[in-house]
């Protein structure tokens, strides 16, 4: 009698097409042999995945299965597992990338058959414009981020048995060049603040600067994390204002713990929401029952809802190319206080505290930039240390040229 195969043993043919075709032996279920076919163009090919296979079933995973597709498998997972893990905003923009760029590229070939060189491809694809609706090139940062969200969807992939690599993760991401960022000077910061006096949203723009909060923690404050009356003002920052699908915007808690925080207000920043507090009063009163807030933000349109973030943003680049210093963003504002507040001298821990950060080195990598007069002390001190006062600095030596000796007659060469 011939032995029993095993459960996970194999063998390989070829085919009368030519193309090799490898059986894993799956053992016996219901009475009936179960078998697992892999393929290939080559001996080799077919003998690798068959390989492959025997690894996954000796340690005890199941078999890959050659047809699921990872279009499918991602919108099953964005549906079924994504949910709750992540801020909605997150989630939001996870499906996005998905449907945007991930699954037209790769969302046709099986799971099994995915490969880091798919990845790459998807990539390249990503920064020639081919995946881009309008035929526009795609930065690296969301080049970056489609490989992201897609190694996050495999890794379930992985968890499920049903691939035995993750090709996002071993796919090298792009190279991200980080943007320099730019702060305002103190001049101009004190132009702007003067500018945003005549604005009707110039209280937040100024909050913003004084205090370097995030647009969406701006606009989701709400007058009871305000305490404008002590003697210390203070501000609690809890929430942010995002905006999510079809519920619009919604005030939702903050990302990470380091980002709760509370805040002192600067006494003059306090008397302008002060009166602040006062107009918008007068605005619900004059609108009675059409005023739409009900969350008591600080922040609102003049018939209380509350404020796109977009047009806000918007709204700031009109008032600072009107004051004529350029365009400047709401993020650039968060930067200039990071900014202003070192080249004064404030300790780099406050400074991180008091912008939410998880560590010191963020705040000092990514948002702090130093005035050019700060850069010039530096140069300063140390043609100090090297060369003394100006005053006592000694004349350069005088130099005279030396003149070419002439060779002899009889020199050689």
């Amino acid at each position: 009698m011939t032995e029993r195969r095993g459960k996970g043993e194999g063998g390989i043919r070829r085919r009368p097409d030519g193309r090799w075709e490898g059986t894993v032996d799956l053992g016996y279920r219901d009475g009936r042999r179960r078998r697992k076919y892999v393929h290939g163009s080559t001996k080799s090919e077919a003998l690798a995945k068959l390989r492959r296979e025997q690894q996954r079933i000796a340690s005890g995973l199941p078999p890959t299965d050659g047809q699921r597709r990872v279009g499918d498998f991602l919108r099953w997972w964005a549906d079924t597992v994504l949910p709750g893990t992540v801020a909605p905003g997150s989630e939001e923009t996870y499906r996005r990338l998905l449907e945007l760029y991930v699954i037209p590229a790769v969302g046709h070939l099986r799971l099994a058959e995915l490969a880091p060189a798919h990845v790459t491809e998807m990539m390249r694809s990503m920064a020639t414009g081919e995946l881009s609706s309008a035929g526009r090139a795609l930065s690296a940062q969301t080049q970056s981020s489609a490989r992201k969200v897609l190694g996050k969807g495999l890794r379930r992939a992985e968890q499920e048995g049903l691939i035995a690599r993750n090709a996002a993760t071993l796919a090298d991401g792009p190279r991200i060049q980080r943007r320099e960022g730019r702060s305002l000077s103190r001049d101009e910061a004190r132009a702007l603040l003067g500018a945003l006096e005549r604005d009707r949203l110039g209280p937040a723009f100024s909050l913003q600067l004084a205090l370097g909060l995030r647009r969406g923690e701006v606009l989701g404050i709400v007058w009871s994390d305000l305490d404008l009356d002590a003697k210390r003002p203070v501000l609690r920052v809890r929430a942010q204002l995002q905006r999510q699908g079809a519920a619009g915007l919604v005030r939702t808690d903050l990302k990470t713990p380091q980002s709760r925080r509370d805040v002192d207000v600067p006494a003059p920043l306090a008397e302008t929401l002060r009166r602040w507090r006062s107009q918008q009063a007068a605005e619900r009163l004059a609108l009675g029952e059409a005023w739409q807030d009900e969350a008591g933000l600080v922040f609102t349109t003049p018939i209380g809802t509350p404020v796109d973030p977009d047009n806000f943003r918007h709204r700031l680049t009109r008032v600072t190319e009107g004051l004529g210093i350029g365009r400047w963003t709401t993020h650039e504002l968060r930067h200039s206080a990071g900014s202003l507040l070192f080249d004064a001298g404030v300790p780099m821990k406050l400074i991180s505290e008091m912008l939410g950060h998880s560590s010191e080195r963020v705040t000092s990598d990514v948002y702090v930039h130093t005035e050019r007069s700060q850069r010039a002390r530096v140069s300063d001190v140390m043609a100090g240390a090297l060369w003394g006062a100006p005053e006592q600095r000694p004349d350069p030596p005088v130099v005279t040229p030396s003149r070419p000796r002439r060779r002899s007659a009889g020199a050689g060469g």
